[in-house]
């Protein structure tokens, strides 16, 4: 038998869950099958949500007042509603009145997917166009180079067992992870 569950969620602890619950119990979801959060809706790891996920079965129905309660992400909107759908677990959103088991609700879940690709794509593409504008002015991404001097220095200072990695690391400006780098790169040329 498919039950109705409802999800609410705010994102700090000085917002209030009111609005979010009256709509849920006047869209007839008990008291009992409420779940709330007060976090971000930009991460998935939310202990009310987990319960949620956890009591759903196939047939049951899940209700927010506004898609934005169950995920500011599109992309994992799209990914929990397409996991709900493949369970065979309809979603409702109350404020833009979408079930998205019904033809314009998955249209409308096709369309927020290619909102999302076209978002990560744009970004990539922002990324890239910087980066080649950084080189085009003689910037190079990545870490800095170490001074050969600096990194000389600094296996000296290693060798003589005068000073902690830190401490070395702290008087010649060398990081840890290139001393280490240099070391075992040093061993395998004499090995």
């Amino acid at each position: 038998m498919s039950e109705l569950f409802g999800y609410a969620r705010v994102s700090r602890s000085d917002q209030n869950l009111d609005r979010q619950l009256d709509e849920l119990r006047k869209n007839g979801i008990q008291e009992d099958h409420i779940f709330t959060d007060t976090m971000t809706g930009t991460t998935m790891d939310r202990p009310e949500f987990e319960e949620l996920q956890k009591r759903l079965r196939k047939g049951d129905v899940v209700v927010t007042e506004s898609l934005s309660r169950l995920s500011r992400k599109t992309s994992d909107l799209i990914r929990i509603i397409e996991d709900w759908q493949i369970r065979g677990i309809r979603y409702m959103s109350l404020k833009e009145a979408i079930d998205f088991s019904t033809t314009t609700g998955k249209f409308v879940l096709s369309v927020l997917a290619s909102l999302s690709e076209l978002e990560r794509d744009m970004i990539r593409d922002r990324v890239l166009e910087g980066l080649a504008a950084a080189r085009a002015r003689g910037r190079v991404g990545g870490r800095p180079k170490t001074e050969p001097g600096k990194l000389a220095k600094a296996l000296k200072l290693y060798d003589a067992r005068s000073h902690s990695v830190r401490e070395i690391c702290e008087i010649t400006g060398v990081s840890q992870s290139v001393l280490y780098r240099s070391l075992q790169a040093r061993e395998k040329e004499q090995a």
